[in-house]
C-alpha cells in the first residue's frame, strides 16, 4: 500500500512540477510501529475497559487495527526474520 501511495504521489509531483523526496519505510520500523501501535493500542483499551471511558476504548481499537495493517503491510508472517 505504501508503494502505491508513493507510487501517485510521485505522479502528483510531476504534474505540479515540484521534486517532494517521499519516504520508503524498511521492514524493522514498520516492524517496530507496529509493535508500539499494538502496544498502546491495547494500553487504550484496557484502560477504556476497566474505567468504561469509550473514547479510549475507540482509540485503543484503532491502534490495534493499525498494528493489524502495517504488519500486513511488512508482509509479516511468524516465519518471517
Amino acid at each position: 500500500m505504501i508503494k502505491e501511495v508513493n507510487h501517485v504521489c510521485e505522479k502528483l509531483n510531476e504534474k505540479l512540477g515540484v521534486s517532494v523526496p517521499l519516504p520508503n519505510p524498511q521492514k524493522k520500523t514498520l516492524k517496530t510501529t507496529s509493535v508500539c501501535n499494538f502496544i498502546v493500542g491495547a494500553g487504550l483499551a484496557a484502560v477504556g475497559v476497566v474505567f468504561s471511558s469509550k473514547w479510549c476504548a475507540v482509540m485503543g481499537s484503532i491502534g490495534i487495527i493499525s498494528s493489524v495493517v502495517l504488519r500486513q503491510e511488512r508482509g509479516g508472517g511468524k516465519d518471517e526474520p
